[in-house]
């Protein structure tokens, strides 16, 4: 194994290891509900386009999680920031994303939409003819 190998293999760990159980999560609805009290956060919908006109967690944005890196400009630093998708799965890559790339505001919201719904809470869905927020 190449020593620039080793030097990322050991970063990466040492990101890993440094991370405190349950940190970058909010593990409920109400949790979430608390946390978007504060006008300054923003939520971000990491689902797909279709997902996201189909219904979402009102206020929220949509950035697919393949086009994170391509819209950082609407990722604030300095404020608080969570993503959501449909399971946790993609929200949680997401969020490992950005702190690697130097974010430490940002949270995940690994009840999801699907968890949202579940506590019947208000859903948001596009007009029709429009493909996004």
């Amino acid at each position: 194994m190449s020593e620039e190998s080793l030097n990322l293999e050991s970063g990466v760990d040492r990101f890993l290891t440094s991370i405190p159980a349950g940190y970058y999560t909010i593990g409920t609805v109400k949790g979430l509900k608390s946390l978007l009290e504060n006008p300054q956060t923003l939520l971000v919908d990491v689902r797909e386009p279709s997902e996201y006109k189909s219904g979402y967690i009102p206020n929220a944005i949509n950035i697919p999680l393949q086009t994170l890196a391509q819209n950082l400009t609407q990722i604030p630093h300095d404020r608080p920031v969570v993503l959501y998708c449909s399971s946790g799965y993609r929200s949680g890559m997401g969020v490992m994303t950005l702190h690697l790339l130097g974010y430490e505001n940002v949270q995940g919201f690994p009840p999801s939409f699907v968890g949202w719904q579940a506590a019947g809470e208000a859903i948001d869905t596009l007009p029709a003819g429009i493909t996004s927020r």
